[in-house]
């Protein structure tokens, strides 16, 4: 199914709120003389997550570790993982973390180092999730495997009943899920069905610097 005209969204008095919505948030910057973009703090939350995800993973490297400091360094790493899942690429792919767009995609590819991709993220989470946010077969977000459920509109399964015990099991893979499936799955469903609408010189891009994402991160992490 095409994603482009499949959802209709009422759009009276849209240009009303929007721009009313915009003035206020504007306005709220302006009277706290706050930036919208990346301040110190988050500079320093950027340089405590990459070194969190990092340092860890070379003194696993680099030193014989007993196998409970080895453990503390894992979760460690995992804990920093998810910071700059949540914060620094996230931020950086809505082009917020700074005024400079080199410098927003830069920090954008810190998902890059995880193994991820950021330009399919941006069609994920910028396109399909802000736009048809948890709208089923549109919100990429509501997608998992068939033993999670994440919305009314999807099948009821019995097992669904104990989802709240086994779901952790899944969150655990969904970084080797990401790495090795789930880019390449999104690479070719987003084109075919409209959401990634790039050029053909941007879209050989794309493949490219997933590919060597893919092969920087495995060689590093491997």
């Amino acid at each position: 199914m095409g994603i482009k005209g499949s959802v209709k969204f009422v759009n009276k008095n849209r240009s009303v709120f929007f721009s009313t919505l915009r003035a206020n948030v504007e306005t709220y910057f302006a009277e706290k003389n706050i930036s919208k973009h990346a301040d110190a703090r988050m500079i320093t939350k950027t340089v405590v997550l990459l070194c969190g995800y990092l340092l860890p993973y070379a003194a696993i490297l680099l030193f014989h570790l007993p196998t409970a400091l080895l453990l503390l360094l894992f979760a460690i790493m995992g804990f920093s993982m998810a910071g700059i899942g949540m914060s620094i690429m996230h931020d950086a792919n809505h082009g917020a973390y700074s005024h400079k767009k080199n410098i927003n995609k830069l920090m954008s590819y810190s998902l890059n180092m995880l193994g991820n991709t950021s330009f399919n993220w941006k069609f994920q989470h910028n396109v399909l999730h802000h736009t048809y946010t948890n709208i089923h077969n549109m919100d990429d977000d509501l997608e998992g495997p068939s033993a999670v459920r994440f919305s009314p509109h999807q099948p009821l399964k019995r097992i669904h009943k104990y989802q709240h015990i086994y779901v952790f099991v899944f969150y655990s893979l969904l970084t080797v899920n990401w790495v090795v499936l789930k880019d390449f799955v999104q690479l070719i469903r987003y084109r075919k069905n409209g959401v990634n609408n790039v050029n053909r010189k941007e879209h050989i891009r794309n493949i490219f610097v997933l590919i060597l994402s893919k092969l920087f991160y495995f060689f590093y992490i491997l």
